[in-house]
């Protein structure tokens, strides 16, 4: 009881000394005091706060890594240090966030050595705001090797938490680009991935790991002096899965897409101020790129034009000679979106203005694509998507039906080696109509789609192209996804003719033994 006393006792003597002596007296003392702590403490402290400057109008961009940090570890050992963590939500995050309850500390480990985070939170004298910051704690021994790298672990694990969590916006422009914001948006929430589409293996191999490389790719970007961005010509008739694979690409790197419609910019100037509004980490998309706009008609147009004037000029005797001063004056005069334009949105100065960018184009006809949009360093990796192989089918039928096996899979592989092969929209179709407890009728269904289309012109046009490469391993195949990487140089040449009665005669033998070999397993 002594014991307390003298200690009330002692408490309040500093309360009357902290009344009677002067503010700056106090200040000197509690100066003094942080000095002593500090000379004796083995720990360096450093306060982040959360707004920069003595007004604190300008956010701390470190307040909000760290916060990030700690909410990325927060589900490891390292937050089991902490006794409260207050909990909340975001409209544009998926994701709870947790955060260090008021005057509360997390401990983390670095290089072996102990850290701590304290969330300091102070009301502000006569009113109702509140001073946040986090102060961290290291061995100050070490604080020189240990503060630089520590930061920038911390940084580089917000902006992945960052990426991961938040919600990603699908966008498409409203034709106002040049007066306010000219892109509008939804929550992106397509379920699509790599593990549901209907590719090949090797080819969801090589997309994964070149978006991998890319998305990882920064210092090797910076280093060889190259856009961090990349180009992807997505080609196939319709129904082959184009929209889906951006889909997956979308979900695989978190980011966000920028649907890209051509009709609705005006001219070139509009054009690259939606590249400007385009955040990085996002994915920009011009879907039918040869149906869009007559781009290839600007050649076209510039020869004739340069024709013309040549034309004029040799006719008049050196009479006008500054009439009509060329083509390109008179593809901007007509206020449009010109094939120039487009090249200098996808590799000109203003493609740099952002960073981690993929441009994807898509075409059902590659044929009628202008060569310049997709060259090398443009269109980096051009994409063929075509029917399902038997790869691709197994997987739709794991997607929709749920089975890894079937009888009749023997049976969809000889129609698709023998030029039967539907498109994924195709198949999927039907395998959503027998969903369910309809397996059979599915398979059924799907091997009398194939069939048919043995029998029409799909099947002479598959039949075709497998003669005239009839000493290739690939014979045996379907038409299969390919992913290369070029330009339209390296496509493959059209095929050259054969003699149209071998190729009759060929059909029409391979098809009476095929429709044998059918009647056979029926009569079976």
């Amino acid at each position: 009881m002594e014991i307390l006393s003298q200690l009330w006792s002692l408490l309040g003597l500093l309360t009357v000394l902290q009344n009677i002596l002067p503010t700056q007296l106090l200040s000197l003392l509690h100066s003094l005091y942080e000095s002593l702590q500090d000379l004796i403490s083995p720990y360096s402290y450093f306060d982040i706060p959360e707004f920069n400057g003595y007004c604190g109008v300008d956010i701390n961009d470190l307040y909000r890594h760290v916060n990030l940090y700690l909410n990325s570890v927060n589900s490891s050992a390292t937050a089991s240090t902490c006794r409260r963590f207050t909990l909340s939500r975001s409209k544009s995050s998926k994701c709870i966030s947790f955060t260090i309850a008021p005057n509360h500390t997390i401990h983390d480990s670095f290089n072996g050595h102990s850290l701590s985070w304290t969330h300091q939170v102070d009301t502000v004298q006569d009113s109702l705001e509140e001073k946040r910051s986090f102060t961290l704690k290291l061995p100050k021994r070490h604080r020189h090797l240990l503060l630089s790298p520590y930061i920038q672990q911390v940084t580089s694990r917000a902006e992945e938490f960052e990426r991961v969590s938040r919600e990603r916006r699908l966008f498409t422009n409203n034709g106002n680009a040049s007066y306010e914001s000219g892109w509008v948006s939804v929550p992106f929430r397509h379920p699509s991935t790599f593990e549901t589409l209907a590719l090949e293996p090797h080819l969801k191999k090589q997309m994964t790991e070149d978006l991998k490389a890319f998305a990882g790719g920064r210092e090797f970007y910076h280093r060889v002096g190259r856009a961090w961005k990349r180009g992807y010509l997505l080609y196939g008739p319709p129904g082959s899965g184009k929209s889906s694979l951006i889909a997956a690409m979308a979900n695989y790197l978190c980011y966000d897409v920028y649907d890209l419609e051509l009709t609705k910019v005006t001219d070139n100037s509009e054009l690259r101020a939606l590249l400007i509004q385009t955040s990085n980490r996002s994915i920009i998309v011009i879907e039918d790129i040869d149906c869009s706009l007559d781009l290839t008609a600007d050649r076209m147009m510039k020869a004739t034009t340069a024709t013309a004037t040549r034309r004029k000029r040799s006719s008049s005797s050196g009479y006008n000679k500054d009439l009509g001063t060329g083509s390109d004056q008179l593809l901007e005069e007509s206020g449009r979106v010109t094939l120039s334009g487009l090249l200098n949105f996808t590799d000109g100065l203003w493609s740099c203005c952002g960073e981690e960018r993929i441009i994807v184009f898509t075409t059902n006809h590659r044929e009628n694509v202008d060569p310049a949009l997709v060259r090398c360093g443009r269109m980096d990796v051009h994409v063929s998507l075509g029917t399902c192989g038997m790869h691709a089918f197994k997987a739709l039928a794991m997607n929709y039906l749920g089975i890894e096996w079937h009888s009749s899979f023997d049976v969809v592989e000889s129609c698709i080696r023998s030029g039967g092969a539907l498109t994924p929209a195709q198949i999927g179709e039907i395998l959503l109509r027998n969903r369910g407890n309809k397996v059979d009728l599915a398979m059924k269904e799907v091997v009398s789609a194939m069939q048919a289309r043995i029998l029409s012109t799909g099947g002479t046009e598959h039949l075709n192209t497998s003669i005239e490469h009839e000493d290739m391993a690939a014979l045996t195949r379907s038409p299969q996804s390919v992913l290369t990487v070029g330009s339209p140089e390296n496509w493959d040449s059209s095929p050259g003719k054969t003699n149209g009665k071998k190729r009759k005669a060929k059909f029409l033998a391979r098809l009476r033994s095929l429709t044998k070999s059918d009647s056979g397993r029926r009569g079976v």
